[in-house]
C-alpha cells in the first residue's frame, strides 16, 4: 500500500526502520514509519514501512547508502 505523495525508502523489521527513520531525520528529512505494530511470540506479522516525500526519496537513498558505507568502514 502507498501513499500518494510518499514514497517507501525501506521495508522490514520495525526497529530497523526506526533507526534509518532517525538517520534520515538528523539529515533534516522527513520521515514516517507505518506498520509492524503486530508481534507474536518472537514473530513479526508485518513488515513496517519508512517512507519520505518523494522529491527527498533520492536525498534519503543516498544518506543510507553513505550511513551504511560508514558503518562498514568501522567494522574494518
Amino acid at each position: 500500500m502507498g501513499v500518494k505523495g510518499w514514497t517507501v525508502i525501506y521495508r522490514g523489521e520495525r526497529f530497523q526502520a526506526e533507526i534509518l527513520a532517525a538517520v534520515l531525520s538528523a539529515g533534516g528529512l522527513s520521515v514516517e514509519v507505518f506498520g509492524d505494530n503486530a508481534y507474536g511470540v518472537g514473530i513479526n506479522l508485518t513488515d513496517a514501512r519508512l517512507m519520505v516525500p518523494d522529491d527527498q526519496a533520492g536525498t534519503a537513498r543516498r544518506l543510507l547508502k553513505e550511513a551504511d558505507h560508514e558503518a562498514a568502514d568501522e567494522d574494518v
